[in-house]
């Protein structure tokens, strides 16, 4: 037994509802959504290696994070933000396994959300729900990075009650610069949340 989440009956069925949102497993109808995210350079500002120049290297994800989904030992949780009352496709929040131990696993989350969507408290309403789903599962801790710069991502983690730990200096090469990254977690005995608002 490992803190790697196995899959069981519904593991391929993963589906969190928020009061705006519905965190679900992607699937194929969503290739042309997520594309329009994905080769938006103001969607991937702060994601470069998310952004796709052509409809093919968007299916190329689309179905790696698919298969990443039929895992037994599943490593990857990558699930679509959609808006609940119209079923529009927003973005996406991933948790990553980065390391694990028999009583629990290390996550790593990110997420992106279409510009329309942003300064909506979206991203942190889809943020507390993974936390919420995955601590309830296996994780002892998650972490989340992003540039310093981009305080709208560090005001989300800060309000989903995670901490900034350290800020690496000239660490991430963006937009013809070395820039700083600050560094955030929460461990399972600190998380207090749960799938809230977002407000």
């Amino acid at each position: 037994m490992t803190g790697i989440a196995e899959a069981g009956a519904n593991a391929h069925e993963i589906r969190l509802e928020t009061p705006r949102l519905i965190l679900r497993e992607h699937r194929a109808g969503d290739l042309a959504p997520l594309h329009a995210i994905l080769s938006d350079p103001a969607a991937t500002w702060y994601l470069p290696d998310m952004y796709k120049r052509d409809i093919a290297e968007t299916e190329a994800y689309l179905r790696s994070v698919m298969r990443d989904a039929e895992a037994a030992m599943r490593l990857r949780f990558n699930l679509i933000a959609e808006d609940r009352a119209t079923g529009e496709v927003l973005g996406s929040i991933g948790l990553h396994a980065v390391d694990s131990a028999p009583d629990g696993a290390h996550y790593a989350m990110g997420y992106f959300l279409r510009p329309e969507s942003w300064n909506r408290g979206l991203a942190t309403e889809a943020a507390r729900a993974a936390l919420a789903f995955i601590f309830s599962a296996n994780a002892w801790r998650v972490s989340a990075a992003c540039l310093a710069e981009n305080l709208g991502s560090r005001r989300v983690l800060e309000k989903c009650g995670m901490t900034q730990e350290g800020l690496l200096k000239a660490h991430t090469w963006h937009d013809g610069h070395w820039k700083d990254c600050a560094v955030y977690g929460i461990l399972k005995e600190e998380y207090g949340g749960g799938p809230c608002s977002g407000k």
